[in-house]
């Protein structure tokens, strides 16, 4: 943004749509819930990959979660957006599911569909700050049923 002049606001760096943000935030988080749960309870690769994973759970995963959500769903999806139009949405897609190779097998299979679901929530609000409380709820979810503490 500072080398190249670009405005923060058009690459997500806003709270946009904050009502509608809101709303797609907790029916994201309301939608997700069984579905990780049904996912990953006693599921060996997630508690072999997550098992160990608690130590700063809360900060450190949302400074990862925020730098991936502003590289995907902020600088990727809104400057593709300016020339390609919703195409973008996949086109960010791609790379987020390429960069979750080598994580378990549910979580990598399912991240073409949530990278272009984390992208439509960005694009309809035109903030990454909805995309990053829905994934880091979603990662932390993930840890904290893979770690056993339910099963």
């Amino acid at each position: 943004m500072l080398i190249f002049g670009e405005n923060p606001k058009s690459l997500g760096f806003t709270f946009g749509d904050w009502k509608t943000g809101l709303l797609l935030t907790i029916l994201g988080l309301l939608f997700m819930v069984p579905v990780i749960w049904y996912l990953g309870i006693k599921n060996p690769g997630l508690m072999n990959y997550y098992g160990n994973s608690q130590e700063g759970l809360i900060w450190k995963k949302a400074l990862e979660i925020f730098g991936w959500e502003y590289l995907f769903r902020g600088w990727i999806l809104f400057s593709y957006a300016k020339k390609y139009g919703s195409d973008a949405l996949w086109i960010q897609a791609v790379p987020f599911a390429i960069a979750h190779l080598g994580k378990p097998d549910v979580e990598t299979l399912s991240t073409i569909f949530g990278g272009f679901a984390f992208g439509w929530v960005a694009w309809r609000t035109g903030s990454f700050f909805y995309s990053f409380l829905i994934h880091w709820f979603i990662a932390v979810l993930i840890i904290i049923i893979s770690s056993g503490v339910f099963g």
